[in-house]
C-alpha cells in the first residue's frame, strides 16, 4: 500500500491546521504538543470541529455524510487539547479503578478457593 501523503515538519502541520480555520493563540505552545503528542493522535480530537454535510443520494436515497478539512469558526487549537487531556485523565481515573476491582477479585478468589464444595 502506497502511502501518498508528503512529510510535514510541525510547522507545516500547525500552518495546514491555521489554512483549515484553526485559530491559535500561542504557537510555540500548539507546536511543542504536535511534537510530543503528534498530529494523527490529536486529530482525533478536533475531529469533531470539522465541518459536516448532509445529502441525500439520488440513486439510492440514502443520507450520506461528508467531511470537509475546513473547520467550524472559532475551533481553537487549544479545545482539541483540553479534549485530549480530559480523556487522559478519565482514562488513568478507569484504569485505577479497574486495578482496584481486580485486586479484590483476586482475593475474594483466593479466599474462596479455602472452602471445601460439595463435588
Amino acid at each position: 500500500m502506497a502511502y501518498d501523503r508528503p512529510w510535514k515538519s510541525f510547522k507545516e502541520q500547525l500552518n495546514l491546521l491555521k489554512q483549515r480555520g484553526m485559530s491559535v493563540t500561542d504557537n510555540e505552545a500548539a507546536i511543542s504538543y504536535l511534537e510530543r503528542v503528534g498530529y494523527y493522535r490529536l486529530s482525533g480530537y478536533w475531529y469533531p470541529f470539522r465541518q459536516f454535510s448532509i445529502h441525500q443520494s439520488p440513486r439510492t436515497k440514502a443520507l450520506q455524510t461528508n467531511v470537509s478539512d475546513q473547520f467550524h469558526l472559532n475551533t481553537h487549537f487549544s479545545d482539541a487539547v483540553e479534549m485530549y487531556l480530559f480523556d487522559k485523565k478519565l482514562r488513568l481515573l478507569v484504569l485505577d479503578a479497574l486495578e482496584r476491582v481486580k485486586v479484590v477479585l483476586r482475593v475474594d478468589a483466593y479466599l474462596l478457593g479455602k472452602r471445601n464444595f460439595p463435588m
